[in-house]
């Protein structure tokens, strides 16, 4: 356990061998929480969250069709179906 004391500008430092332990390089942002016995700091996902609709085509070849969001949902219910069918 290390002890860390609260600087005048409300920062504290996170010990050496804790930051290469947790692989937490310069510049990881946190969420911190209040908690019944504290504090709790988490790190943020180094990839911010994304909807399917976002991310669509990123890896689509040049001049293909991109499928909709309607077709992607049938090819889904299909396969799920089929092994559904496949199953019985």
């Amino acid at each position: 356990m290390e002890t860390v004391k609260l600087s005048i500008k409300g920062q504290i430092v996170i010990p050496k061998n804790i930051r290469d332990d947790l692989h937490l390089p310069t510049g990881t942002e946190f969420v911190i929480s209040k908690t019944a016995t504290g504090l709790t700091l988490t790190p943020t996902t180094i990839f911010p969250a994304s909807t399917v609709s976002e991310v669509r085509g990123f890896l689509a070849k040049r001049g293909r069709k991109l499928p909709d969001e309607a077709d992607n949902r049938a090819n889904i219910k299909a396969r799920l179906k089929a092994r559904d069918d496949a199953s019985k």
